[in-house]
């Protein structure tokens, strides 16, 4: 079923798993920013004396904790980025899932018009016996099924289409799965302000934005705090090697401040402004697109609902009238083989164009609830 296929999508496919382990590298940057600076052990020796001492970096204006909520926002920002990878993957899934829906149902027709035709093939070879028809109408009746032995393309297109749903579904092609599901009653009514109001609300990708400005302020604030000069303090200890002679020793401490010269340069310090602007920038932007997306999607999906009404209201019933009154026809000796070949092929056009526009209004709105980042489908 559809719903078990995407369950299974979600807990195996492999590109998704992969991109699970951003997460978790993430959460180990946030582990290894909240470090301590290591102390130095220092040990000179010479002739007469030796001396040991310990020096430690007093880290000024906060880096670590600059760094330490830098890393959460950015482990934040992976756990958006997938939340929309899993978003992409479920349409993605999903399109695949209605592909081979298609492909099933093309399948379905071909066979159908395949043994249609090769029954009436039959029946005109007992008809050209018994006289009622020429040999030209059985010859043109045997070719026109020959041609319809495409169906053997149109079933290695469905077996590609379900080993696709394999490989999304993290599983080898040794057994293929049969999707299940009518599509039929895929149906949905949508007002045009409610979705663009959803999708502000929803989608992670302006969630991804709104984390990106957050990300480069953190940025910002750390670029500042490394600016501070680290303080240096040492504590030594000195004595003569020899035993025998009065022993001479001294301890020592001090404090090394780095005269910060290169702090004269605010290039760094004006880029980091510039990227919070940038990606404030972006945001906006993000926001438009959004609202074009939904738009977009939505007078597509308005459209194609449209075409799938215009052929339930009597396209394909018609077809099917006009394919069974000229074989009627035909039995009866009122018209040739062709006018029932022109008729089979017009059958066989519709059925595939219906098939195809069925598939383009399901595809449709995986796409509009895609743009909204809301997800109700189900069939």
């Amino acid at each position: 079923s559809f719903e078990e296929y995407l369950n299974r999508v979600g807990k195996k496919n492999l590109s998704y798993l992969a991109e699970k382990l951003n997460v978790s590298i993430a959460d180990a940057e946030v582990i290894a920013r909240k470090i301590f600076p290591d102390p130095e052990l220092e040990f000179e020796a010479g002739n007469e004396t030796f001396s040991l001492g310990v020096s430690y970096s007093l880290e000024m204006g906060n880096k670590r904790g600059a760094r330490i909520k830098l890393a959460r926002t950015q482990a934040e920002l992976e756990k958006l980025f997938l939340q929309q990878g899993f978003q992409d993957l479920r349409a993605e899934a999903a399109d695949l899932f209605l592909e081979a829906i298609l492909q099933r149902e093309l399948l379905e027709v071909q066979k159908s018009s395949y043994e249609y035709m090769y029954q009436l093939s039959q029946s005109d070879s007992l008809r050209y016996v018994s006289g009622e028809i020429t040999e030209n109408d059985v010859r043109q009746s045997k070719l026109e099924t020959v041609t319809l032995l495409t169906v053997y393309s149109q079933e290695a297109a469905y077996h590609s289409a379900l080993v696709l749903l394999n490989k999304h579904m993290g599983m080898s092609a040794d057994t293929l799965h049969i999707p299940l599901g009518n599509w039929e009653e895929l149906s949905r009514d949508f007002a045009l302000s409610d979705l663009v109001k959803a999708g502000l609300d929803n989608r992670i990708d302006l969630l991804v934005a709104q984390k990106s400005t957050e990300v480069t302020t953190r940025e910002y604030k750390l670029t500042r705090a490394e600016r501070r000069p680290d303080i240096g303090v040492s504590v030594s200890y000195e004595r003569n090697w020899n035993g025998f002679l009065p022993p001479s020793r001294s301890a020592t401490a001090g404090v090394s401040v780095p005269l910060t010269f290169s702090n004269i340069n605010k290039g760094a310090v004006k880029a980091a402004k510039f990227r919070i602007a940038q990606s404030e920038i972006m945001e906006r932007d993000m926001e438009l697109q959004i609202q074009t997306e939904i738009t977009q999607a939505w007078f597509n999906y308005e459209a194609e609902k449209k075409k799938i009404a215009q052929y339930k209201a009597g396209v394909l019933e018609d077809s099917q009238k006009v394919l069974d009154g000229m074989v009627y026809k035909y039995k009866r000796g009122e018209t040739s083989i062709l006018d029932v070949l022109v008729a089979q092929r017009t059958y066989n056009e519709v059925q595939q164009e219906y098939l195809e526009t069925m598939k383009g209004y399901a595809a449709s709105l995986v796409a509009l609830e895609r743009a909204c980042g809301i997800w109700d489908i189900c069939f």
